[in-house]
């Protein structure tokens, strides 16, 4: 052999020997991914769309370390994970963690995107898996969600299962559709934060977030958005070149527009110079568009996109007018519409109440002495694990309150220090401004928490001064009748045991929230304060912690498997809600004592308005008829004193 020949041979192996190219994702995608007919509309060869370049380079970038899309539908996200995911099976072989919603959507996950995906693509294809549990049926979920090949592991969890997160440790973190998670992995907590410490053992990771985004305020994608460096996809006008992203509302960008009835003829007008944009130009626009980002980058790339910018034949601008259009008058249509085609949170009709706005028209009376048009006074305490937190509110005619005192009393509440607080405050007499005081007439405690605990110190007091309650989100009353709590040795409800009052949480939120938005009447009308009006005074403990927990919670819509909507309280995320829950809890004590029938006494006192064609001086005098006899009906014994120790003559007084 030559050395000639033996050069050639050391060239050769040394060729065999090179690791491949270290490519970026969106070059990886374009010269090896394939799309499975199981997963795409158009199997074959993927083709990397101008918008998806810097979304899929932006996972592979060393100097990002977080990636998430808030997206619409017809945008490729989904496609665009399992890209990712295969390139870091072949080019960067590493322990990847994938979260779905569910167990069950992990599991179709895996059927049907990432077995066709293991198929299709030759250079994953060659690539030897091994189930993680060899024991039992090839066919079980085990082998479906967990599986090893060298270098790495891919594990398929559900959000909605705390097992998956545990004694598992990550490099990539995939979570898909984000906003579908439940608010809690069973019992574990919240599913985002336990992928994302998953992964904290490692320099080098990775968290790929993506999802339509649902409900405003308790959106983990537009948060997740938000905290990123919030990229949007500029493009320029093909008239004057003027770069701006396509917006379908306000003056962000090239807005969309139709003429008025043809929403066929839809296009976008210059943000610059309202030059006329055609859909016929979209392609090109996009091919020269360019990412853009509207805050300082740390290392989380944050990207907004929409169906506007999509290739999809139908997703056509037009397609997206005619939706908005047929959508209008229908709230479910509509949120559908923003929440898919637009990738924008959908702002529920029971949102809560802008927590600033209350806490900038406080007012500037003293807690401290209860204002002369209050009858009442009660309190609600929230039973948490270190603290025990405390409202008291203060009643007058037409349910119209007053916030007198709030705060928490830290201390674990199974030791008895912390329960002489609410003692000592049920002790508490505030003065009046004209003369006389006003005590706590009655205080409703939570016993959700701690159970127990709480009936042990609340039998202490009569019924008629403290009861224990627990939040019931399917009572169809504001507070409804008390249940037996104790039990003799046979199992049987003692008929004179302690009870609890099951408090229609739903309904009492739905009214405070509605109280909460009224509006205080201006010193030029004149006119009263509209009933429900709720005071608060320029003091510490209302602060601003102090309406974000008032204001903590907002309806979202919620699909049952029978397919029926309904709406449900939920806690917007990263708020807490224990002065609301006192608040309600209040509500509920005011209503026991007998607010709602005052209320309803004094509204019977006032007389009805005349017309004016009606009144006396405008009628002829006519004889009344005598009332025909009528036989006497049984009328309700009165008891001797009002109700719960209010005092006899309590309305008599007012």
């Amino acid at each position: 052999m030559s050395y000639a020949d033996l050069d050639a041979v050391i060239r050769r192996s040394m060729r065999a020997w090179r690791p491949p190219p270290r490519l970026t994702l969106s070059e990886w995608a374009d010269e090896y991914f394939v799309l499975s007919s199981e997963s795409a509309a158009e199997p074959g060869r993927w083709k990397t769309l101008p918008y998806q370049k810097g979304l899929l380079d932006a996972i592979t970038d060393p100097l990002v370390s977080e990636v998430s899309v808030m997206k619409s539908a017809r945008v490729g996200f989904t496609l665009c994970m399992s890209a990712a995911i295969g390139y870091f099976m072949h080019q960067d072989p590493s322990s990847i963690l994938v979260v779905q919603p569910t167990v069950d959507d992990a599991k179709n996950y895996s059927k049907e995107t990432i077995a066709p995906m293991l198929r299709d693509v030759p250079v994953l294809a060659g690539i030897v898996f091994r189930d993680l549990e060899e024991k039992g049926p090839k066919d079980s979920s085990m082998t479906l969600t967990h599986k090893a090949f060298p270098g790495g592991v891919l594990s398929l969890v559900g959000a909605n299962s705390g097992t998956g997160f545990r004694r598992v440790s990550r490099r990539v973190i995939a979570l898909d559709e984000v906003d579908a998670y439940p608010q809690s992995a069973g019992s574990e907590g919240d599913p985002v934060r336990l992928a994302t410490m998953r992964s904290q053992a490692f320099w080098n990771r990775k968290r790929i977030a993506g999802s339509t985004p649902l409900v405003a305020g308790s959106s983990r994608i537009a948060d997740l958005f938000a905290a990123g460096d919030q990229r949007r996809y500029f493009v320029p006008c093909p008239q004057c070149g003027h770069m701006a992203p396509f917006v379908f509302r306000g003056d962000g960008g090239h807005v969309m527009k139709w003429p008025e009835g043809e929403p066929d003829g839809a296009f976008f007008a210059c943000q610059a110079n309202g030059c006329i944009i055609e859909h016929r130009e979209k392609r090109d626009m996009v091919a020269e568009g360019e990412w853009r980002a509207a805050a300082p980058f740390t290392g989380h790339a944050s990207f907004h996109i929409w169906s506007a910018y999509s290739y999809s034949p139908n997703a056509t601008w037009s397609h997206i007018a005619r939706e908005f259009v047929a959508s209008k008058g229908d709230s479910q249509a509509l949120r559908t519409f923003v929440n898919t085609w637009l990738g924008e949170t959908w702002q529920e009709r029971g949102e809560a109440p802008d927590w600033q706005r209350l806490y900038q028209r406080r007012e500037p009376y003293d807690p401290a002495i209860v204002p002369d048009e209050a009858l009442i006074l009660t309190a609600g305490v929230d039973v948490q694990r270190d603290r025990l937190v405390f409202d008291v509110v203060a009643w007058g005619a037409e349910r119209q309150s007053w916030g007198i005192d709030a705060g928490e009393f830290y201390g674990d509440p199974a030791q008895e220090e912390v329960w002489t607080n609410i003692d000592e405050l049920l002790c508490r007499k505030w003065p009046k401004a004209k003369g006389g005081d006003l005590g706590i007439h009655m205080l409703a405690v939570d016993s959700g928490d701690q159970t127990q605990t709480v009936y042990s110190w609340a039998r202490r007091y009569p019924l008629s001064r403290v009861i224990a309650c627990k939040g019931s989100a399917t009572a169809r009353a504001l507070i409804d009748t008390p249940s037996k709590v104790d039990v003799t040795v046979s199992g049987r409800r003692l008929a004179r045991g302690y009870r609890v009052w099951p408090v229609g949480v739903s309904i009492a939120k739905s009214e405070l929230y509605g109280w909460l938005r009224l509006e205080p009447p201006t010193k030029e009308s004149g006119a009263p304060y509209p009933g429900g009006y709720c005071h608060f005074p320029e003091t510490a403990a209302f602060g601003e912690a102090y309406f974000k927990q008032l204001t903590a919670e907002h309806l979202v819509p919620v699909a049952r498997r029978t397919g029926f909507m309904i709406h449900e309280w939920q806690l917007i995320q990263g708020r807490e809600n224990h002065h609301l829950d006192c608040r309600v809890y209040a509500r509920a004590a005011a209503a026991l004592v007998g607010l709602d029938r005052y209320a309803a006494a004094k509204r019977a006192e006032r007389p009805a308005p005349v017309p004016a064609s009606a009144a006396p001086e405008a009628q002829e005098a006519t004889p009344i008829a005598p009332p025909a006899p009528r036989r006497q009906e049984t009328v309700e014994r009165q008891p001797r004193t009002s109700w719960l120790g209010v005092g006899a003559d309590w309305l008599k007084k007012r």
